[in-house]
């Protein structure tokens, strides 16, 4: 601690010292307290996947933030399928099916909330130009070519 706060500081200097710094500290957190529960400043935008899991942790996670009066109205919800009614791919058409049960359900929990749908992409989300057609994605939707 003497190195933090410097070898030549007696006890009392170093008990004032750190209290001014827990002072400020808590001073900060509830500054950041302040942020966080206002709806104007900030708000938490849930990420899931049509599966169980997913579906329950989000459902925490909103319980959780709107008992702490923090903004969450927002769920983006992605790799979901869209096989093409043309191929017949039986996987595509059972992990589909299984999706669908927990859309139905998401869209019947937050009925009130904003709901984004994603496709499942061919590749992972790096770099700017794909994070670009991702943020395309969140902001205006997905529509499958063969239903444009």
């Amino acid at each position: 601690m003497q190195a933090m706060m410097g070898t030549n500081s007696n006890p009392e200097e170093l008990q004032k010292k750190l209290f001014e710094s827990m002072d400020g500290m808590k001073s900060k957190i509830e500054d950041i307290n302040a942020q966080f529960k206002d709806p104007e400043k900030t708000t938490f935008v849930a990420v899931c996947i049509p599966e169980f899991l997913s579906m329950y942790e989000t459902e925490r996670l909103a319980i959780e933030l709107a008992k702490q009066n923090i903004d969450i109205h927002n769920i983006v919800i992605n790799q979901v399928l869209f096989p093409d009614p043309q191929q017949n791919c039986s996987k595509c058409k059972a992990r589909r099916k299984m999706q669908e049960k927990y859309l139905v359900q998401i869209q019947e929990i937050y009925d009130d909330f904003h709901l984004v749908i994603n496709p499942q992409l061919d590749q992972e989300v790096r770099g700017m130009d794909l994070l670009k057609q991702y943020g395309k994605l969140c902001f205006e939707g997905y529509k499958p070519e063969w239903e444009k």
